[in-house]
């Protein structure tokens, strides 16, 4: 039963899924939200299939025996392989790229970049999903094997990321002069601020905002909305340093971090 659940549960192969949490405090701020982010064996976008599904399995069992009602998974690489994920407790689970690619067809886009994690782009399935509902569009793809571990060390003013967005986006407009670019990977807003002052005449798409939408509208077909005036807090579980997730949390100005705690699984 769903309402004898109380969290929404968010995954992510690190710190990158606390800007899908941003995009959750602010439309649904009544909701308890538990977050575990996997820092331990981030990049997951360099690993193979079976290691992220094995990782990523292990996140969903640990949230499920918290009493989660729907898991986001606020990270690309994972969302690629949700139709194969199998939760013990056939918890429901909702990924980004999904909710994404419906906003690009929504808006009408019909040329639009995307830059991600290395599994991300070599699986396909941001145009899998675009070219479902339109194949006119055309989605210009590039990978970073860097960027992700970048960020996922805390140094956000590192040369090194700045340098790599140019290097990664560079390539992208050398194929074509998109005038949209999707960021897919959740680590990437995090420096959004980078990549708007590398490249102020482009429009970055960040799809947590849709993800967040995509809860909300399965909480509401399913009655599930936490009491009025009860919950909001934020639980964040992480197998890396804790601290990083507390610098992260504090510049996304995150409300409510009642719990920050350091897990094996």
């Amino acid at each position: 039963m769903l309402n004898s659940k109380e969290y929404i549960g968010v995954i992510d192969s690190g710190v990158g899924g606390l800007t899908v949490v941003r995009e959750l405090q602010k439309m649904l701020p009544g909701e308890d939200i538990i977050y575990f982010g996997d820092s331990a064996n981030c990049p997951y976008g360099n690993k193979t299939e079976r290691e992220i599904l094995k990782l990523s399995l292990k996140m969903l069992d640990f949230l499920e025996g918290r009493g989660v009602k729907v898991v986001a998974i606020a990270c690309n690489t994972i969302s690629t392989l949700a139709e194969v994920l199998k939760p013990k407790d056939d918890c429901r689970i909702i990924g980004i790229i999904e909710p994404a690619a419906k906003f690009v067809i929504h808006t009408g886009l019909k040329k639009v970049g995307l830059i991600a994690t290395e599994f991300t782009v070599s699986n396909g399935a941001y145009e899998k999903l675009i070219h479902k509902r339109d194949s006119s569009v055309s989605v210009v793809s590039k990978s970073s094997p860097l960027l992700a571990e970048l960020i996922d060390r805390g140094d956000f003013g590192s040369n090194a990321i700045d340098s790599e967005i140019k290097t990664v986006i560079d390539a992208i407009l050398s194929k074509d002069k998109v005038k949209h670019i999707i960021l897919g990977c959740t680590h990437y807003p995090i420096v959004e601020e980078n990549f708007r002052r590398c490249y102020p005449n482009i429009s970055f798409i960040n799809p947590a905002k849709e993800q967040a939408k995509a809860v909300q509208n399965y909480l509401e077909e399913n009655n599930a909305f936490a009491e009025k005036n009860k919950g909001g807090s934020l639980s964040i579980c992480t197998s890396g340093r804790p601290q990083l997730y507390a610098n992260v949390a504090k510049r996304l100005g995150l409300n409510n971090l009642t719990t920050l705690e350091k897990i094996i699984l």
